[in-house]
């Protein structure tokens, strides 16, 4: 379980950065297909929907990323790496992704996006770092009632 744990630590923030980067190389018509579709769908505009996905991956990047961090190091874990080195790596890729979509045809970068993504990573990030620590006071308490009882 371990070996499945370990790897599952390296492999989903790659799948998340694979995913990011196959939306962006997707041309500006057929991003706009996509992002219309899911748009009606959830009764939002489009430009609503297009933000809502930046924040919805980058969210699932930033807390894949504190996960493989503390697989780094379990034993020192947690310290300020669970927050800041996941944060920098989600801020450089959701800036190498704007770079990426000037790339691509009917696409465009802006830096409004890198802030976003940036907050969405950090938004994972917390998430990750509330469930690790609501985890890990659960056990101390389970352990001392274990003890007292």
């Amino acid at each position: 379980m371990q070996f499945i744990k370990r790897w599952w630590r390296i492999i989903f923030p790659i799948i998340i950065a694979v995913i990011i980067w196959g939306f962006s190389a997707q041309s500006g018509d057929a991003s706009d297909i996509q992002s219309l579709y899911f748009a009606q769908l959830l009764g939002l505009t489009n430009g609503v929907t297009r933000k809502l996905a930046h924040i919805f991956l980058f969210g699932l990047f930033g807390y894949s990323l504190s996960s493989f961090t503390k697989g780094l190091h379990p034993e020192t874990y947690p310290t300020h790496s669970m927050l800041i080195y996941p944060l920098i790596v989600a801020t450089v890729y959701g800036a190498i992704d704007e770079v990426h979509q000037l790339t691509v045809a009917g696409r465009s970068g802006t830096v409004g996006d890198v802030f976003i993504d940036t907050l969405a990573g950090l938004s994972g990030i917390l998430v990750y770092i509330a469930i690790f620590c609501f985890w890990r006071l659960l056990r101390i308490s389970i352990a001392y009632n274990k003890a007292n009882h």
